[in-house]
C-alpha cells in the first residue's frame, strides 16, 4: 500500500529564491517512523536528485523552547553524519518557515547522528548553529596531476605553485576536504571540474566516501570566494567544506574570534552567502565553529512511496 509524504523545498543559504543552494525536507510522520526503510528514503533523495535531503521524525515530543526534532540527512548516494547546508536549512524551517506552524520559539535542538546540534533564530531570519566539530587539520598534500589537467590556470594562478602542497582539513570524520587556495578570484572562476579521484594518503577513518575540493581566494576583511568540487560535480553551497576551511584558516591567523563570510556558488549562477564563526585557543585548537545563513521556501507537495 503505498503511502504519501509531504514535503518542502528551500533555497539554502540565500534570502532569494533560486539562489542558494535546494533542500528538499520530507515529513515522516509516526505512523510511518519504523517503516521508512532506508532504501526507500535513498530512493526518494535520489528523486529529487539535490545534493541532499533531509527526513523530519514528527513523533519527537516538542518542548516549548523547540527542542527534540530528529533529522536524518541523505544524498542520493548514503546517509551522512553531518551536512551544513541540510542542518542550516531546516532549522530555518523549524524557526521562521512552514515548520513553525503556530510556535514561537527562538532556538531548536536537532537530533542527528553527529549529536544534538542547538540552533539559534538571529535578526532578519538567519539562523545560527554550533557545529559538532571534531575537526583535524592534516598534512598538507600535493595535488600536482589535479593542476596540470588544469588547461586554464597557469602556475602564478596558485597561491603554492603547480608544485606546491595544499592544505586538508576535516570538520568531522568522514568529511575531509583539500583546500586549494588561488590568487585571485578570476583563477577561481577559471577552475574547471576534473573527473580525477583526490588521493589523499593516511587519512584513514577520517577520509569517508570521497575527498572535495574546495577551492578559494580570500579577498580580505573576513570575506572568501569559494567553489566545491568532487569531480565533475560542482556544489552550490557547502556548510561542511565552509566549516573545514574556517577552522584552517583561523589556525592560520592565530589564537582568537574569527569570521569569515564564504561566497559560493557564483559561476553556477547559485550566489550563496555562508558565515563561519570559530575560537581558536591559546595552543592554536579549534574549540568551537559556528555556522550561520538564511533560507527561503520555494514549493511544496507530496511524494508517493
Amino acid at each position: 500500500m503505498s503511502t504519501k509524504l509531504k514535503y518542502h523545498i528551500l533555497d539554502v543559504f540565500t534570502p532569494t529564491r533560486f539562489l542558494g543552494n535546494p533542500l528538499a525536507i520530507v515529513h515522516v510522520p509516526a505512523s510511518e517512523s519504523q517503516n521508512l526503510a532506508k532504501r526507500q528514503k535513498l530512493q526518494i533523495a535520489r528523486e529529487f536528485n539535490l545534493s541532499e535531503t533531509v527526513f523530519f521524525h514528527e513523533n519527537l515530543p516538542r518542548t516549548s523552547n523547540g527542542d527534540g526534532l530528529k533529522i536524518e540527512i541523505f544524498t542520493p548516494k548514503e546517509e551522512l553524519t553531518f551536512a551544513g547546508h541540510p542542518t542550516i536549512g531546516f532549522s530555518w524551517f523549524a524557526l521562521v518557515g512552514p515548520g513553525k506552524g503556530k510556535r514561537v520559539v527562538s532556538e531548536v535542538t536537532l537530533h542527528t547522528r553527529a549529536g544534538n546540534i542547538p540552533a539559534i533564530l538571529e535578526g532578519s531570519g538567519r539562523v545560527r548553529l554550533q557545529v559538532p566539530i571534531d575537526f583535524k587539520a592534516h598534512e598538507d598534500v600535493q595535488i600536482p596531476s589535479f593542476k596540470k589537467a588544469q588547461l586554464n590556470l597557469h602556475n602564478d594562478d596558485y597561491v603554492n605553485g603547480v608544485a606546491g602542497a595544499e592544505g586538508v582539513a576535516s570538520v568531522v570524520k568522514g568529511t575531509t576536504f583539500v583546500l586549494l587556495e588561488l590568487a585571485s578570484e578570476d583563477a577561481l572562476r577559471r577552475l574547471q571540474g576534473i573527473d580525477q579521484v583526490l588521493d589523499v594518503p593516511g587519512l584513514g577513518e577520517w577520509k569517508g566516501r570521497s575527498v572535495g575540493l574546495y577551492a578559494f581566494y580570500e579577498k580580505g576583511d573576513g570575506v572568501v570566494r569559494t567553489r566545491m568540487m568532487r569531480g565533475t560535480f560542482e556544489d552550490a553551497a557547502t556548510g561542511a567544506a565552509a566549516s573545514s576551511l574556517g577552522g584552517w584558516l583561523a589556525r592560520r591567523k592565530g589564537p582568537g574570534s574569527w569570521v569569515f563570510e564564504m561566497i559560493q556558488g557564483v559561476e553556477m549562477g547559485r550566489r550563496s552567502e555562508i558565515e563561519v564563526r570559530v575560537e581558536v585557543n591559546a595552543d592554536e585548537v579549534v574549540q568551537k565553529i559556528e555556522l550561520c545563513g538564511q533560507a527561503v521556501h520555494v514549493a511544496e507537495g507530496f511524494i508517493v512511496v
